[in-house]
This record gives C-alpha cells, sequence and structure tokens, in this order.
C-alpha cells in the first residue's frame, strides 16, 4: 500500500479531527489554572477527578468518599466514570488538558460514528462526511461542553457508533459481531452518564425494531425475520455484561437514591417550551448565560438543538418528495419527530406516555435532552439526502428548484427582515428609559445571523438545483457552509474558564486549623459545596444528582442549623455568610474566627465522632426519625435500633474512652475501653457494603439512629475496625472480566477461521 493510497484510506478521519482543531486547538494547551466547560466541570467533576487521583496516589482506590453527605458511596456513582479508559489521561496529563483532550476526542468519535454509519447505510463518502460535521458541531455538544457536562458528551458520543456496529453484525450476519458490538454499548454504559444512555439504548432498540420490520417483509423464515431483534438483544446483553463493574454497585446507589420516588412534577422538570421552535433557527433568540445574559423559560444547555441552517433546509427540500426512497428515511424522520414529541415534557402527553410505561423513565428529568434524537436524525439526514443529491442530480435538482422557488423562502426572509427591523427600531425609541430593551438589540443581531445563513443556504441550493453548480462545487460549499455556521455558534459559548480555588472553604480551613469534626456550610450555594475535599474538610452537604433518598429525609426533617441530625453527624462547624446572633445558652454556637465575608463557629451540641451506649429503644423508619426530634430525646444516652440487640447492656460503673480514627477513605477504627456491655454508634452513613471486626472477628453493623453505623461491644479494651468492601463491586468485576475473556476467545476464534479459510 503505498502513501497515497494510505492518505484515501485515512482521508475522512484526518478531514474530521482537522475539523476539530481548527476551532477547538487552544483548548488541548490550556495553562493549568483552566479548563473548558462552566459549572458542571469546575465544580463537579474537577473534585471528583481530584480526589480520584490523589485516593490512587496514596495507594488505596476511591471506593468511598468521606469529603461530602457526611460519606458516600464514589465508585458507585458512575458520573466520574472511573471504569472508561479514556478518563485515565487524567493520570498521565493535569486535568485542565486532559479534559479538553477527552472534549475533542469525544467529538471526533461522535463525527467518525456517524460517517461509519452513513457510509454503511449506503451514503457516499461527502454525504457520510457531511452528516458527520452536522452532527459533532451540533449545539448538543457545543452548549453541553459550555456547560461542563463531560459525561454527557462522553455517552452520546458512541450512538452513531453503536448503530454503525450493529449494522456490521446485522449485515454480515455472524454471532460474533454481535459480541463485538457489545463492546461500544459498554463504553457508552461506563461513559459517565446513565440517564444519557437510556436515550441511545432507545435509538438502538428503535432501530432494531424498524430493521425487524424491514426484515419481516423480505425474509422467509421466521429466525431470519426475528434476526435484527435477537442481534440487537446480543448485542445490549454482552455490553450491560461488560460494563457490570460500574453497573451493579450503581443500580445499589440508584435505588437508595432521591431518584427511585421521583415524581412527574420532578421528572418534567426541564420541558422543551414549545416556543423554542425559534431556537433550532435562531439559537440565542432567548440570549445565552455566557456574554448577554439569557431570559429564556428553562435552563439553556438542556434546550438548545441548533443543528445548522443548510442541513434543516435540506431535510425540508428533499426528504419529503415523492421520490425520496432511501430506507432509512421513515425511521429517521420518526426519530426526529419523536424526539421533539419527548422533549416537549409536560408540554405534550409523549412523555407522560413514556413516564408512565417505558422502564427507568421515572428515575429521569430534563425532558429536553430527549431533542438529542432530533439532532441525531436531522445530522443523518442531511448526510443521506446530500448523497441523494449528489447521485440522483437531475430529480434531486428539480426538487430544489421547486422548493427555493416557493413562497416559504421569501416569507421566512421577509418575516426575519421586519422583525430585525421592529426589534431596532424599539431599541432606538426606547433604550433611554427602558433598561431591558437591550434585549431586542440581541434578538436583532441573532436574527440577522440567522438571515445571513439562511439566505446563504438559500443561495446554495437554488444554484445547485438550477446547474450552475458542479456536484463537486456544491457540496464543498455545502461542506464550508454548515462548518461555519455551526463553528460561530459553537465557539462563541466554548470558552476557557478559570479553575480558581475556593476563597470560601480556604478560610474555612484557616480559621478549623485542622480541628476534628464535619462542617455545617449554611446557605452555601449548591456549586460550592464540593470544593472543601480539597482543603480535607468533610461536609454535611454536598452537590451530587444521586443523593441518598434516607439520609435527604434525616438532614431536611428539621431544617434548621440547630437540628440534632447535625449533632448526631458530628457537625462541629458551623459556617455562615454573615454574623449570626444566637439565644444565651451553654449549646449556642460560639464564634472562632471571620474574614472576607466567611463567620465560621463551634457547635458545642455536635456529638463527638463515636460514643458507646447503654440504653436502647426500638423505633424503625419514619418512627425513629420522629423520636429523634422530640424534645425529651437524648442521643448522648439512648440509640435508637429497628429491633433489639442481643447486646447485654447494663449502666457503666467506671467512666468509659473511645478513640476514633480515619484509616484513608474507605476504613474507619475505633479504640474502646468499655465498663460494660455496650452499643458503640458512629456519626459514620449506614450503606451496604461496609463491613466491621471486633478485635479481627466479624461483627455485624446495626442500622442505629435512622442512619449511622453501631456495633455492639462487650466491656472490656477493643478495636472495632469498618471497612468499605461493597460485595456488588466483586460480583461485577467477576461477569466483566468473564465476559471480557468470552469476547477475547470469540475474536481469536474468528481471526484464525479466517486464517483457515484464506
Amino acid at each position: 500500500m503505498n502513501l497515497f493510497t494510505l492518505f484515501k484510506k485515512i482521508k475522512a478521519p484526518l478531514l474530521l479531527a482537522l475539523f476539530i482543531l481548527i476551532p477547538l486547538w487552544d483548548l488541548l494547551w490550556l495553562p493549568p489554572g483552566q479548563t473548558v466547560g462552566g459549572n458542571e466541570l469546575n465544580h463537579l467533576f474537577l473534585p471528583w477527578f481530584r480526589f480520584t487521583v490523589d485516593s490512587l496516589r496514596q495507594g488505596e482506590l476511591p471506593l468511598w468518599n468521606p469529603y461530602l453527605f457526611s460519606g458516600v458511596p464514589f465508585l458507585a456513582n458512575p458520573q466520574p466514570a472511573l471504569f472508561y479508559p479514556p478518563v485515565w489521561l487524567l493520570l498521565l496529563l493535569p486535568a485542565a488538558r486532559a479534559v479538553g483532550l477527552l472534549a475533542c476526542l469525544h467529538l471526533w468519535l461522535a463525527g467518525m460514528g456517524m460517517y461509519g454509519w452513513l457510509r454503511s447505510a449506503g451514503a457516499d463518502k461527502a454525504g457520510a462526511l457531511f452528516g458527520a460535521c452536522v452532527f459533532a458541531f451540533s449545539g448538543a455538544f457545543s452548549v453541553r461542553l459550555y456547560a461542563g457536562h463531560l459525561g454527557v458528551v462522553m455517552t452520546l458520543a458512541w450512538l452513531p457508533m453503536i448503530l454503525w456496529a450493529y449494522r456490521a453484525a446485522l449485515e454480515r450476519g455472524k454471532w460474533n459481531r454481535a459480541l463485538l458490538g457489545g463492546l461500544p454499548v459498554a463504553l457508552a454504559l461506563l461513559a459517565g452518564h446513565t440517564a444519557s444512555f437510556l436515550y441511545v439504548g432507545l435509538v438502538l432498540a428503535a432501530y432494531a425494531i424498524y430493521r425487524t420490520i424491514v426484515s419481516w417483509k423480505e425474509a422467509g423464515m421466521l429466525c431470519a425475520r426475528l434476526r435484527p431483534l435477537f442481534f440487537g438483544g446480543a448485542m445490549v446483553m454482552t455490553g450491560l455484561c461488560l460494563a457490570a463493574v460500574q453497573l451493579l454497585p450503581t443500580a445499589e446507589l440508584a435505588f437508595l437514591s432521591t431518584r427511585q420516588e421521583a415524581s412527574y412534577v420532578f421528572a418534567a422538570d426541564y420541558s422543551w417550551p414549545p416556543s423554542y421552535l425559534l431556537t433550532l433557527l435562531v439559537p440565542n433568540f432567548f440570549g445565552e448565560p455566557g456574554q448577554i445574559g439569557y431570559w429564556g423559560d428553562g435552563v439553556y444547555v438542556e434546550l438548545i438543538l441548533y443543528t445548522g441552517i443548510l442541513p434543516l433546509l435540506l431535510t425540508l427540500a428533499l426528504a419529503f418528495r415523492k421520490s425520496a426512497h432511501h430506507r432509512l428515511l421513515p425511521f429517521l424522520l420518526a426519530l426526529g419527530g419523536g424526539g421533539l414529541l419527548l422533549a416537549l415534557g409536560r408540554f405534550g402527553i409523549l412523555h407522560r406516555l413514556a413516564y408512565d410505561f417505558l422502564p427507568f423513565f421515572r428515575a429521569m428529568r430534563a425532558p429536553g435532552r430527549a431533542g438529542f434524537l432530533f439532532t441525531f436524525a436531522v445530522a443523518a439526514l442531511s448526510g443521506l439526502l446530500l448523497t441523494d443529491l449528489r447521485r440522483n442530480g437531475a430529480e434531486a435538482r428539480r426538487a430544489l428548484q421547486r422548493w427555493t422557488r416557493s413562497p416559504f423562502p421569501w416569507l421566512v426572509a421577509s418575516i426575519t427582515t421586519l422583525v430585525i427591523l421592529v426589534c431596532f427600531l424599539l431599541f432606538a425609541l426606547l433604550r433611554e428609559s427602558n433598561p431591558q430593551v437591550g434585549r431586542l438589540w440581541h434578538v436583532a443581531n441573532n436574527s440577522a445571523l440567522f438571515l445571513l445563513f439562511f439566505l446563504l443556504s438559500v443561495g446554495l441550493m437554488r444554484s445547485w438545483g438550477a446547474g450552475r453548480l458542479s456536484t463537486r462545487q456544491g457540496t464543498l460549499l455545502a461542506i464550508g457552509l454548515v462548518l461555519l455556521d455551526l463553528w460561530g455558534f459553537g465557539r462563541s459559548i466554548i470558552r476557557p474558564a478559570e479553575v480558581e480555588e475556593s476563597a470560601y472553604w480556604r478560610i474555612v480551613a484557616e480559621i478549623v486549623d485542622g480541628g476534628e469534626g464535619r462542617v455545617l456550610p449554611w446557605g452555601l450555594s449548591v456549586f460550592e459545596q464540593n470544593k472543601g475535599a480539597a482543603f480535607g474538610l468533610e461536609s454535611v452537604f454536598g452537590y451530587d444528582p444521586l443523593e441518598l433518598e434516607r439520609y435527604s429525609r434525616f438532614i431536611t426533617q428539621v431544617p434548621d442549623y440547630r437540628s440534632r441530625a447535625y449533632d448526631l453527624l458530628h457537625a462541629r462547624y458551623l459556617v455562615a455568610a454573615q454574623e449570626m446572633d444566637f439565644p444565651a445558652d451553654e449549646n449556642a454556637p460560639r464564634l472562632l474566627g471571620h474574614q472576607s465575608g466567611v463567620w465560621v463557629y463551634e457547635r458545642p451540641a455536635a456529638l463527638p465522632a463515636a460514643w458507646l451506649i447503654h440504653q436502647v429503644e426500638v423505633r424503625a423508619d419514619d418512627a425513629a426519625l420522629e423520636r429523634l426530634n422530640e424534645p425529651d430525646f437524648d442521643p448522648h444516652s439512648t440509640v435508637l435500633l429497628e429491633q433489639e440487640s442481643a447486646c447485654p447492656l447494663s449502666d457503666p460503673a467506671q467512666p468509659e474512652e473511645v478513640r476514633f480514627s480515619r484509616q484513608g477513605n474507605n476504613q474507619v477504627a475505633v479504640e474502646v475501653r468499655a465498663d460494660s456491655a455496650a452499643i458503640l454508634v458512629l456519626s459514620e452513613i449506614y450503606y451496604p457494603g461496609w463491613r466491621a471486626t471486633l478485635d479481627g472477628a466479624p461483627l455485624p453493623i446495626l442500622r442505629a439512629d435512622y442512619i449511622l453505623r453501631a456495633v455492639c461491644v462487650p466491656a472490656g479494651e477493643h478495636r472495632v475496625v469498618m471497612t468499605y468492601d461493597p460485595p456488588l463491586l466483586k460480583i461485577g468485576l467477576a461477569i466483566t472480566s468473564l465476559t471480557l475473556l468470552l469476547i477475547i476467545a470469540t475474536a481469536a476464534w474468528a481471526v484464525r477461521r479466517r486464517r483457515h479459510e484464506t
């Protein structure tokens, strides 16, 4: 193979890489104090990544995070994506550079997957490249990178690659191909955003059903007719087994989280309003939060589905003509329309039906994310239709001529021009009296930008339809126009963000100065909650979509900084953004210090990290929570258990001693000197997977005071050690390992068979 032949084979990957590097080159070389992305990346992912790297450097797995929510399972959370191989770049590169590389890598992966799938579906190279550019640079990805939703980008980027693998397995009719197709399914599952994978799985299921309907008309044998379903099921099962090491702990966490009892009001949050049809043409019609401000109804990053003007116009002009005959057109049109209807959420009926009847939809929110199906469908349709235009030149050109000469383009251009003129006129007349009128200026500017690309797109289509452009010229202009359109939008919002040390938590750390006890950050923004971990501070609160439902009820039952829940959680320090007044009481918080608008108080009522109890009351669930907050209940002397304890309790005659220490993140140790048998209560969260030993012998863990861990200790001096060792992680690892060995053996057998046949 000579260099020219090699270049022809790798031309598409190189071109896509070049198209990504031209607008995003600087993201690969950001200085250490900057990174790509917004709040989610800076306040969620970077603290997670920092915790992961620090844990591994200390020689321990990041199984449990003691710094957030008084302790929470970390590896079970899918969003840090610790089992996703590309994320391991964080172990080799600075976080800022690794995140930029991950962003560019997955845009390239999204484009290459779309290119490969369209080529396998019959698109020519130019059409497949056009669709790949529309998909990779679409607003659905750009706004996610702007917001720092790295897990969403990494998960959704695998969708076309999965469809490509499925089609390859189906066309060849080999089961080993279906097993290998489970690899991209597993990688999408491991990429971090399980909720987004639901839409990936939905598209794969719809595609498999569509292929089954097609084969039902063509194939004779029942087995051949159902083969698309069998192959799709094999890919999904293989992917689930490969990702079991993450999925099993995640399923346990999700079952115990607040998502388990989500109402429809919660699930329908961030629905796509019907007025946002305008943003399909003018993405910043309602502003944008980065520079000019945002005044739309809902969260910007959940609602922008911009795919460029030319792809939409090509779809409108060519997809609905009678002679359009590509097999995928009905599927993609239904997928795009269904995605928009599903994205409407509470403004439509389809999302409510999905919530009531489809698995897992009850645990999800943000229906606007379903609009990604529309983005995917438009990108694929535009690639196939451009191919149709290149191959069936005469007929498709006549369709373009009819559409561009119809009243529709001129009606759109006239209305847009009128909107621009009215907005500019009102701005000129009212800018002195109404400060909000500045929005009209931005609407006019963005509408003018839409009009520019609309007229360029219509002009290109009309010239191509009239034969004034050759196929090569039309193709180059189409790709160049869509790149300029999507680059201009994406690069305007994807900007480097400063990664600054939290001044709030730095001040708290200086005032606390290594003191023991958790921090109760009262009134702190949710986006700042996770940054205390960088200073070694353990917080009662945190920022994570998967909060434990039982813990949430525990800390919100009494919404007051004097709540007994905070006493039981060893919340020794109360932090506020303003000076607070307390009643004259021996348990009133005492000021430790204040600096730059941060006041730190010590809470004398906080219980120690571990203590001994000799009296038990039996209360379960809600009854225990109510009893905890009754005035006559004393947590210093009485513990609430779910059932009677076999521990022979009696009052002590001599002073007792308890010394608590944390042995890394996944283990705690308590040295106990008890005068008589007692219940040892720890201000640590009860969660499946923790095991205890008493002087090396196994010991059952009891759930105490609704949410805490406790064990029974006999009289004398003892050492109690609790270790987080989740069994579901081991089971998942075994399933993943066996599945991986099966795939390797299958691939080796296929290679050996091919060599034998050759």
